[in-house]
């Protein structure tokens, strides 16, 4: 069995597709702005590298990020980030994963994403 230059070229490409995907689908979005929320205490919190999962997409993700989660930091005194929010339509669930990660959680859809958090 012989395979054409073509052919050969056209695997290839296809494998190295492939490989590529599953490392492009975790990519970062981008937050929009500094990224950085002041509270009313006037503490500030950076928000980045907001990576939502599947089936949620980054302007799902970036809307719920900008419309409810940060609001909600900048509308408390607290320094914590809120844990929980509704954000009109269903109730998410955050939690800290490792470190400065964060992943927010809305059960009855399955839709979640994570994000780097922080206060300076």
């Amino acid at each position: 069995m012989t395979i054409s230059l073509r052919s050969f070229a056209a695997i290839a490409v296809a494998g190295v597709v492939m490989l590529i995907a599953p490392v492009s689908a975790h990519a970062a979005c981008s937050i929009g702005g500094s990224g950085v929320t002041y509270n009313r205490s006037g503490e500030p919190a950076v928000f980045k590298s907001l990576r939502p999962a599947k089936p949620m997409n980054c302007p799902s993700a970036r809307y719920v990020m900008n419309k409810w989660l940060r609001p909600a930091y900048a509308r408390s005194y607290s320094n914590r980030l809120p844990t929980r929010f509704y954000d009109g339509y269903v109730t998410w669930r955050c939690r800290s994963t490792a470190g400065r990660s964060w992943r927010c959680v809305e059960y009855d859809s399955n839709t979640s994403f994570r994000f780097v958090a922080y206060r300076f």
